[in-house]
């Protein structure tokens, strides 16, 4: 048309697309995380325990992965810290627990391995073990003597999917890709003594 209208009208819909391309791409990359949903370090009997919840969801590349055979493990960082410590300023304590989840196509369990201890738990559904892998109870942090007083302290947890854990062939796919990059991000607690 001599007056333009159908461009306008192309105009208009690209933009409306590109709006709802612009809502709908943050939504689709929280599907697949992981996220601190609770912490708490409470103080029982002259110690710090760590009580926390943690969502794991996982992409459906890594949940793919783990029904062909692939052993996923999860990762959680614990740092306790002086509040207002510099970020080159060395933890006062680090420690990191990993968690191995596979999945057995034969009997359809899924089994959940704490690497440290060597406890390993078999569940129905992978639900229930990551709710299980997710619930933290009176996790023993440290002693309250330990800590400097007058000292204000936090603890920091993160999860994580340790990537170098992965098969070697599957790992150059998995560091290029955002749907393998999956972490909570830091979320802390202060420890009031």
């Amino acid at each position: 048309m001599k007056n333009g209208f159908p461009l306008a009208v192309s105009a208009l819909r690209l933009r409306h697309w590109l709006l709802l391309l612009y809502f709908w791409l943050p939504l689709a990359a929280v599907a697949a995380d992981f996220r601190v949903v609770r912490m708490a370090c409470p103080l029982v009997n002259d110690a710090y325990q760590l009580d926390a919840e943690i969502d794991y969801r996982f992409s459906d590349e890594a949940l793919e992965a783990l029904r062909n055979g692939v052993r996923l493990t999860l990762e959680l960082h614990i740092q306790i810290r002086q509040r207002d410590a510099w970020v080159w300023q060395e933890d006062f304590q680090s420690t990191r627990l990993r968690y191995t989840l596979r999945y057995h196509a034969l009997s359809g369990l899924y089994q959940l391995e704490e690497r440290r201890g060597g406890n390993l738990q078999t569940f129905a559904t992978l639900e229930a073990a990551l709710r299980t892998l997710g619930n933290i109870e009176g996790l023993p942090l440290v002693k309250q003597a330990q800590l400097a007083p007058d000292t204000p302290y936090l603890v920091r947890l993160k999860a994580s999917l340790d990537l170098d854990a992965l098969p070697l062939p599957l790992r150059p796919l998995a560091y290029l890709s955002p749907s393998w990059n999956l972490s909570s991000g830091w979320r802390s607690c202060d420890l009031s003594h």
